[in-house]
């Protein structure tokens, strides 16, 4: 499989529908490229003769490339169902005419980088598989499977530098407001604001309740230059060392 050029189609998804904040919307994304998305138990309540040939074709998901219809077993876990639509998506954008092993590999290495691309996780500076998990909502087998290529990645970039298509999704998702790469954007619950890269519920203009109490970060351009100098070197530590 050549990896780089799978993970460089993900990434012109990514770009191409907007992406701003993960975890992703798969049914958004489909709908992007034409797709009418329907659920297995729709189909049985329509037709049973099309519900039973979809299931006897995959558990997951079924896909009509030609009348650009993915139905999806809505029984599953929300986390397999996401996996699932996004290999069937990937089996569209690289260009799949048959199920092979290999393809079938393929549009799973695929559907892995559209849910957790892996300059998101180098930025987010994620520790272990399940932050990995909890981050981009997938499962804990697709986070090992993440993780392991995550080192890979890693590997190629401390040996080759970075990747083309990973300057583009950097660009992406730089966020003015906030100087920096922004995986993850929420509402502030009490007054609306942006949250750029929290958990938190509320943001830190002074608007939460009285009794939530919000850790204050520094702004980076507050920071001495010796103090980002060492940010940088624990970085490229952690970048190492993952």
């Amino acid at each position: 499989m050549d990896y780089n050029y799978v993970r460089k189609k993900s990434a012109e998804v990514v770009i191409e529908c907007n992406v701003k904040s993960f975890p992703i919307n798969c049914f958004d994304i489909l709908k992007h490229y034409g797709y009418k998305i329907y659920t297995y138990s729709e189909l049985y309540a329509k037709n049973k003769e099309l519900h039973d040939m979809c299931l006897s074709y995959s558990e997951d998901a079924f896909r009509s490339g030609s009348m650009k219809i993915i139905a999806y077993n809505d029984r599953k876990p929300k986390t397999r169902i996401h996996f699932s639509l996004m290999h069937e998506l990937g089996h569209d954008i690289l260009g799949h005419k048959n199920d092979t092993p290999e393809n079938e590999d393929e549009a799973n290495f695929f559907a892995n980088n559209m849910l957790a691309p892996r300059i998101a996780i180098y930025y987010a500076k994620l520790k272990t598989v399940s932050e990995v998990a909890k981050l981009f909502d997938i499962s804990s087998s697709a986070s090992c499977y993440t993780a392991q290529d995550f080192s890979r990645w890693c590997e190629e970039v401390c040996n080759s530098g970075m990747h083309d298509y990973d300057r583009d999704l950097y660009s992406h998702f730089y966020n003015a407001e906030y100087n920096g790469f922004v995986y993850s954007i929420k509402k502030c619950e009490f007054c609306g604001a942006n949250i750029y890269n929290s958990d938190s519920k509320y943001c830190i203009n002074g608007c939460q309740p009285i009794e939530i109490s919000i850790h204050r970060y520094p702004r980076l351009d507050s920071l001495s230059s010796d103090d980002c100098e060492i940010l940088s070197r624990l970085e490229n530590k952690w970048l190492y060392d993952f």
